[in-house]
């Protein structure tokens, strides 16, 4: 069935208004008492804490190099693993995203020992912490379908540590729930 643009105009405005109606509250928390009805194994779990990461081959200080100079000249600058992860850490001396006098990346090629893909935002998170700084905000980058890299399950977030605050979202403060409060299903924090 073609709708004219006014009838889509019409039941886009319908919805607003039946949503406006709607206790959201109240839903989010049958939403997560369903989810957790459904999915008890899930619902069950604990966020793990991640292992901290050992250097490789015992490199541990920032090896700074020039953009230019390391174009294709060798793959990392230290290599840090755990029994989870392995992470090929890069450091750049001229940032080219933001272009920041004398600003500086880091760049984080993250991959599983087993080769799965293994994608888990907090272990992400506490990876980024651990080898850029708990203040250094990161990025991963889903780029245009004409400059994909998919060769294996590898994971890279770009680091800027001479940037404060990454002008890139709406979010100023910070909100971390445990299970029982969250606005979707979650898993909850370890206990200690």
């Amino acid at each position: 069935m073609n709708l004219t643009l006014e009838q889509k105009n019409a039941e886009v405005l319908r919805r607003i208004g039946e949503y406006e109606e709607i206790d959201f509250r109240d839903n989010t928390k049958k939403l997560i008492e369903y989810w957790r009805a459904a999915h008890p194994e899930a619902a069950k779990e604990v966020s793990t804490h991640l292992h901290p990461l050992m250097p490789l081959e015992g490199k541990s200080q920032p090896n700074w190099t020039d953009w230019r100079e390391t174009q294709g000249a060798k793959d990392y600058d230290e290599l840090w693993v755990n029994d989870v992860y392995q992470v090929a850490v890069r450091y750049w001396t001229h940032e080219q995203v933001f272009k920041v006098p004398k600003g500086r990346m880091i760049q984080l090629g993250i991959s599983s020992h087993d080769g799965t893909a293994r994608h888990d935002w907090r272990d992400m998170q506490a990876i980024k912490n651990q080898l850029a700084g708990i203040e250094c905000e990161a990025f991963e980058l889903y780029p245009a379908e004409s400059r994909l890299l998919d060769p294996s399950n590898y994971y890279s977030l770009w680091c800027f540590p001479d940037l404060k605050h990454l002008r890139i979202g709406a979010v100023t403060g910070r909100d971390v729930r445990p299970a029982s409060e969250a606005l979707a299903p979650q898993r909850d924090f370890p206990d200690d």
